[in-house]
């Protein structure tokens, strides 16, 4: 999580986007030139299993323009080849909060707490994440926090407070499981700055004695999950921010992260626990994930504990991060070079060791986190991680924030700077708000599932983004396409290595506030292509059946 008050007040206004694409604000850095990851062409359908890809594919004709852009296509036309793939898509998530707290108790009713769970899982559809309910090791309180004893091997529960996992399980999966979130995993993170600080007192008096109890922390929040709850996720989140943003580690040295990998790994094998693979680093920028994972990854020791490659898309007024610098840039057609060549970069080193890579957080988009902009534009920086970092997931900040918490939080009930979250509960009212954020991942995520194999898309206007995914077992092609352009816009798409075999269904989303609206089904002109109009500034998923 972030340390800067996001969250500041609800406003319910829906705000008409600025459609028009204003011109991207100089940069005295020279451009760098992305470079296109290079797809695998395939005679049928894809093989999902492989993350890995090698550049370069079709050049760009600009540094600054879409590296989806074709000048060889007309600008109504739209490009879609099914038989060029690049990543698997794993899923779209957040951190996941129960929103109970020690001394309080449940902060929301039942029936306000289960229309939230239903909007964020059953309708945005999330199904990624990192559970938000690490063990405390302390003997009481947060004033309290402590060592459990002096013995790294051997772990005293009465020195550890287990609310915080206890109100995820009854409180958050016992409703969101059945909705089919089940992609969740751990954060029991190391985190001297807030959760440890006695670690980092032990850390300047004996180094290896506080990887060890570091280690067992860590250790502790995993056995407690498999013991208790019978759960051994696939992956957990050790680190967040560890060096950089929130300097959870109180250090600038990645030789650390990497000592703090193989010290817990070595722990969790000790215990019997030998499968789960670490989410790391998820560094408050691209560039410092790269200078950490590459210390990680270069690690013969500590390279095979590493699942995935997780990242933030800060700092503060990024291209990434601020949305109006969102829309002027990439919205406009000219994505931040720097940007995108940070992420081809990050790319580079996901093929490099076969492993994906996933954009775990952003926020405080300093937008009204219900207006159509916000909308627009995280769906615009999802089509970017997609395309630039090849990444497999897309989170948002938090699943869900209501008005106690922001109380808890920040001292008043003002969510309105809490851009980034997906679902905003006012419990005074009382009512829940899907945001921009949650309608923008709900045009991907409610389509395309985990397993889903993004293939070649290529539009001839740099003011239309699209992407295209083989959802899984070959049934459906599934089309997101955004309209950054002022005024509406007939387009012709074409498929190849496909033929469609059903009409077309999915939905769209309007200026000022229409959001998922169904699209009438109809049929294609020929099994290879259709015409449609898209609406200034919309957003349009269409499903369609096909034949590979």
């Amino acid at each position: 999580m972030r340390v800067k008050s996001r969250f500041a007040g609800l406003m319910i206004v829906f705000m008409l986007t600025a459609c028009a694409a204003p011109a991207a604000t100089p940069n005295s850095t020279t451009p760098v030139q992305p470079t296109a990851p290079t797809p695998t062409h395939l005679d049928s359908a894809p093989t999902i299993e492989s993350h890995s890809m090698t550049p370069i594919s079709h050049p760009t004709e600009s540094p600054t323009l879409p590296v989806t852009f074709s000048s060889r296509l007309n600008p109504n036309q739209v490009e879609v080849d099914a038989g060029i793939t690049y990543q698997t898509i794993d899923g779209f998530g957040a951190t996941h909060l129960s929103l109970e707290y020690p001394g309080n108790g449940n902060t929301l009713p039942p029936d306000l707490r289960a229309q939230a769970v239903d909007a964020i899982y059953g309708q945005v559809g999330l199904n990624l994440g990192n559970l938000d309910g690490a063990l405390l090791e302390s003997p009481g309180g947060y004033d309290q926090r402590a060592n459990d004893n002096r013995d790294p091997y051997a772990i005293d529960w009465n020195g550890f407070q287990t609310s915080p996992a206890d109100a995820i399980n009854s409180h958050l999966l016992a409703l969101a499981e059945p909705l089919g979130f089940d992609g969740y995993y751990l954060s029991q993170k190391v985190n001297i700055r807030w959760a440890s600080p006695w670690l980092g007192q032990l850390r300047d008096q004996d180094y290896s004695l506080y990887l060890k109890e570091a280690a067992e922390q860590v250790a502790a929040g995993v056995i407690y999950w498999r013991d208790t709850y019978g759960v051994t996720p696939r992956y957990m989140m050790p680190f967040n921010e560890p060096l950089g943003g929130n300097t959870e580690l109180q250090s600038s040295n990645p030789r650390e992260v990497v000592d703090l990998v193989v010290a817990i790994a070595a722990r969790l094998e000790q215990e019997g626990i030998d499968t789960v693979r670490f989410v790391i680093p998820n560094e408050e920028t691209v560039d410092g994930t790269l200078e950490v994972a590459s210390a990680i990854l270069s690690d013969p020791a500590t390279r095979k504990y590493v699942g995935v490659i997780g990242y933030h898309s800060y700092p503060y007024e990024s291209p990434y991060a601020n949305i109006q610098r969102l829309l002027n840039t990439s919205g406009a057609g000219k994505p931040d070079p720097n940007s995108v060549a940070g992420r081809d970069r990050l790319r580079m080193l996901s093929q490099q060791y076969n492993v994906p890579v996933w954009m775990t957080e952003v926020s405080t988009g300093d937008v009204d986190p219900t207006s159509y902009d916000d909308f627009r534009g995280r769906a615009i920086h999802i089509h970017d991680e997609l395309v630039y970092a090849n990444a497999s997931a897309y989170f948002g900040m938090n699943n869900m924030w209501d008005t106690y918490s922001q109380e808890v939080h920040f001292g008043n009930p003002d969510l309105s700077s809490a851009e980034g979250t997906v679902v905003l509960i006012d419990s005074a009212l009382p009512k829940v708000y899907i945001t921009g954020m949650g309608y923008a991942i709900g045009h991907y995520a409610r389509w395309i599932k985990p397993g889903s194999v993004r293939v070649e898309a290529l539009s001839g206007d740099p003011l239309l983004q699209v992407t295209a995914f083989i959802t899984p077992n070959a049934e459906n092609l599934v089309v997101v396409l955004i309209n950054n352009n002022a005024s509406d816009k007939e387009i012709a798409i074409n498929f190849k290595s496909a033929e469609l075999v059903g009409n077309i269904s999915g939905e769209q989303s309007t200026p000022p506030n229409q959001y998922w609206s169904a699209v009438t089904e109809f049929s294609p002109a020929s099994p290879t292509g259709f015409t449609a109009m898209l609406p200034a500034g919309s957003v349009t998923t269409y499903v369609l059946p096909f034949a590979p």
